[in-house]
């Protein structure tokens, strides 16, 4: 009988830990979703001027004052946190959803493949997405990180 009683136990410990976790992935999966913005599936990678890392699975590339792009790509990237410089890959002049990938060039990380692409067309649009990204106020916008890398070549 203790015997059973320890295993209904142990069945439903494992079962609450399970739930638990499946719903903080949901959650954590919503703060990537925008509904407001326009879902795109590709950009030109030669207008890119300069990025900025909002947490380890997203970041914006920048393409002018007034617009850029948001990545969320399929995992976390750890290193792009720390990094000054990124790669992206990218094909016949565009980088795609589900085909192109990200990744920190010299280190030992895994590339992310990109998810979804949207469009910020203003200020206000990049402010939007890192507040509810980071879920904080955001921090100062128009500072840009160092490298960006697309196909071999630094921008």
């Amino acid at each position: 009988m203790k015997k059973a009683m320890m295993f209904l136990l142990s069945v439903l410990s494992f079962s609450l830990v399970f739930f638990n976790q499946a719903a903080a992935i949901a959650d954590d999966d919503e703060k990537y979703h925008f509904d407001d913005l326009e879902q795109i599936d590709d950009f030109l990678y030669w207008q890119a001027r300069s990025w900025q890392v909002i947490d380890s699975r997203s970041l914006i590339i920048r393409i002018s004052p007034a617009q850029s792009y948001l990545l969320i790509l399929d995992q976390n990237i750890w290193a792009l946190r720390y990094t000054e410089e990124i790669s992206i890959s990218s094909r016949n002049s565009r980088v795609r959803t589900n085909v192109d990938l990200v990744s920190v060039p010299n280190q030992a990380a895994r590339r992310g493949r990109i998810e979804a692409i949207y469009l910020l067309p203003d200020r206000e649009s990049r402010q939007h997405v890192y507040e509810q990204i980071r879920g904080i106020e955001s921090e100062d916008l128009n500072a840009p990180r160092s490298d960006l890398i697309i196909d071999d070549r630094v921008i």
